[in-house]
């Protein structure tokens, strides 16, 4: 029960790493108020912990009117607010000369936006309570690039430099932030985003991430509730002397490098 009296704010909630940290949050003590576009997903989440302990607020991030209806309904709930989790993402494909126009700005708006528009609603209260606890959830794309990634990559890894600026302005009025930045999640939405690319090699999932994981320390894809487990640490007073922080939960893959592994791997298959 390490969150025990706080409040927290998840946006994403609906499902995946959203839907897996409201939970965890819920059982180490805490109330929590899940923001995401899709009113069904939330009231399911919902519905699925103790009475009294969450509430649902649909909207979209990249709207101001509607996070301040998400701080509202936090503040209401909760009396207060304690924890930001600015989960909630979107990512397109497209180089900086094929990229769509119109998803370019809504990625941005999303990934960036978002999370600087719940920050400037959420701190100044957090400041009246002392000091609280804002997790960004942001991507190992945030600091690797990946091919035809230009504004996904491109909004985390401001999404990060925005991390270390709140760090900054903050700290000495107790607030502390910090980011997360995941590898590959068994989600729905990551098997959409790359069952494309295993189909086009021939594999099912399974087999593809099995390809995939081969040369990464721990040889398997994370799940919504590991990345959970770092967030409630992230949140909690066990985290008191940690902001600023950019944190890789992606099995150890940042710290291999690749080439050595494939030029390995292809010289045994040849033989030599």
């Amino acid at each position: 029960m390490i969150l025990k009296g706080k409040m927290a704010l998840v946006t994403g909630g609906g499902s995946g790493i959203g839907a897996a940290v409201a939970k965890r949050f819920v059982a180490e003590g805490a109330k929590v108020c899940i923001a995401g576009r899709r009113a069904e997903r939330l009231e399911a989440v919902v519905r699925s912990l103790p009475a009294g302990t969450a509430v649902a607020c649909a909207g979209d991030v990249s709207d101001p009117e509607q996070v301040e209806r998400m701080v509202e309904t936090a503040l209401s709930f909760g009396g207060g607010i304690d924890i930001l989790v600015n989960n909630a993402g979107m990512g397109t494909e497209g180089s900086v000369v094929s990229a769509d126009l119109e998803k370019w700005h809504k990625t941005m708006a999303v990934n960036l936006f978002g999370p600087f528009m719940l920050m400037r609603a959420a701190i100044p209260h957090m400041i009246k309570k002392g000091g609280g606890a804002i997790i960004n959830v942001a991507s190992l794309a945030g600091l690797r690039c990946i091919p035809e990634g230009s504004a996904y990559c491109t909004s985390k890894a401001a999404l990060l430099m925005l991390t270390k600026q709140a760090a900054l302005d903050f700290g000495k009025q107790g607030i502390r932030c910090n980011a997360v930045c995941p590898g590959f999640i068994d989600t729905n939405m990551t098997r959409g985003s790359f069952g494309k690319l295993a189909e086009s090699m021939g594999l099912d999932m399974e087999s593809f991430m099995q390809n995939v994981f081969q040369d990464v320390p721990l040889k398997e894809p994370g799940t919504p509730e590991r990345l959970a487990g770092i967030c409630t640490f992230l949140a909690s007073d066990d985290a008191s002397y940690i902001t600023g922080a950019v944190i890789p939960v992606d099995a150890g893959l940042t710290a291999v490098d690749p080439f050595p592994l494939a030029v390995k791997r292809a010289s045994i298959e040849l033989g030599k």
